[in-house]
């Protein structure tokens, strides 16, 4: 059961129409509009992935090799797939895995790669393209979807793995996320996690061990709408073009020259501060809407009809779940929080620090009589107007990633001392 609605004043976006734009195609702004965006950290930019497979040096489209295997030899998970997709990937009493090709040439070995190839059948490969994040990558033909494969390898901060718990976890968020709708708000859309396909567990309970799979990604934002609609990457409204430095960011161009911090506050930052809070609220769901995770979707004329999440593998904050009665559900272990460090990291820096800071600046270069202030006060507002007691829940300095791991290799948190400015 879902809890009661806590919002009822959701504003619905202006349909104040810019100019016309040319806005390049979604594969295109994935790949090349991301010049300039990795400058937010020491590791933002660290990749060890081969440059054939990278999104934005690496080849256009290449090959995914596949396999179908018996049902019962892995764990499979649903989120009220459409047809088509259930259809292909798993077909009669049989699932298809998918295997980047990184991991089949560097390591033929590897265990779960051999169990594969001796359980299952080579069928043939997927022609796919790779997404921004590398590990995302986009089917070239059927219905619209992506695939987010297992990638042992380090991309930014750490090794990007897709183990079972995180596949079956991105699932039962997407259901949840799916039956709650939003909460109502028409600016709210989202992309499901519709199939989880994973190895299972047979190693000691004890070892999280490498057991690995994929997930498969609609790509029709959720609540489905009609009429033309084209999405356009967080980070493509400030990352610079590949093949051509000089051309404006998107955001100068979709912006009201007549006022662009009235336009990037109503279409980008302050919804984007209504939903994170909202999902928080009535779900205990922590978003990650950076450059990478969060999509505006715009129609014909270029007018922002709603902001698009996606990659559903949230934080969750056992805390606000319980004083709203929602129970565990069929969430697992993974990524869940008894603290607001993480809920810091991904509002006041994700969100704050990195995406909305790196749009100010380029409003701010053209227009020099913004300031940083002019764009945090407006959210600060925003969010005690709808957080009131925030401090219950987030701690009231800034957390972040430090640089000492745990025993897997993941980077553990540290209090910065600084006073949140986006809250």
């Amino acid at each position: 059961m879902l809890p009661p609605r806590l919002f009822t004043d959701i504003p619905v976006l202006e349909t104040v129409r810019p100019p016309r734009v040319a806005v390049p195609p979604l594969p295109y702004l994935e790949r090349y509009r991301n010049e300039g965006t990795r400058t937010y950290s020491v590791h933002a930019a660290y990749t060890e992935c081969r440059p054939e497979y990278q999104p934005t040096i690496g080849a256009a489209e290449f090959d995914l090799p596949a396999w179908e295997l018996p049902r019962d030899v892995v764990e499979v998970y649903r989120a009220d797939p459409p047809a088509a997709l259930e259809a292909r990937y798993l077909p009669d009493d049989r699932a298809m895995f998918v295997v980047h090709p990184q991991v089949v040439a560097d390591d033929p070995a590897e265990p779960w790669l051999a169990r594969t190839a001796k359980l299952g059948r080579s069928r043939p490969p997927l022609r796919v393209s790779p997404g921004s994040s590398t590990r995302t990558l986009f089917v070239l033909d059927g219905h619209p979807h992506a695939l987010k494969v297992h990638f042992p390898y380090r991309v930014s901060r750490y090794g990007r793995r897709m183990r079972d718990e995180v596949v079956a976890q991105a699932v039962t968020v997407s259901g949840e996320m799916q039956a709650w709708g939003g909460g109502g708000d028409p600016s709210f859309a989202f992309l499901r996690e519709v199939i989880g396909v994973a190895h299972p567990r047979t190693e000691s309970g004890e070892s999280r061990g490498e057991n690995w799979g994929y997930l498969v990604r609609d790509l029709r934002p959720f609540p489905y709408t009609e009429g033309e609609r084209q999405l356009v990457p967080g980070f493509a409204l400030y990352g610079r073009d590949r093949f051509d430095p000089g051309v404006e960011p998107l955001v100068v161009d979709l912006a009201d020259p007549a006022d662009p911090l009235g336009w990037i506050l109503q279409h980008v930052m302050l919804p984007t501060v209504r939903h994170w809070i909202r999902c928080y609220m009535e779900l205990g769901f922590i978003l990650e809407p950076h450059g990478q995770n969060i999509l505006l979707e715009i129609d014909g004329s270029g007018a922002v009809r709603r902001l698009v999440h996606r990659d559903l593998s949230v934080g969750i904050d056992m805390r606000r779940r319980r004083d709203i009665g929602l129970p565990d559900g069929g969430l697992n272990e993974y990524n869940r929080f008894e603290d607001g460090a993480f809920a810091s990291i991904a509002y006041d820096r994700f969100v704050g620090g990195h995406f909305f800071g790196y749009l100010a600046r380029e409003l701010m270069d053209r227009n020099p009589r913004l300031s940083i202030e002019d764009f945090r006060k407006p959210c600060r507002e925003e969010f005690g107007r709808l957080f009131e007691d925030h401090e219950r829940y987030l701690p009231c300095s800034v957390h972040y990633f430090s640089e000492e791991r745990d025993a897997h290799g993941k980077p553990l948190h540290h209090d910065t001392g600084e006073r949140p400015a986006w809250r």
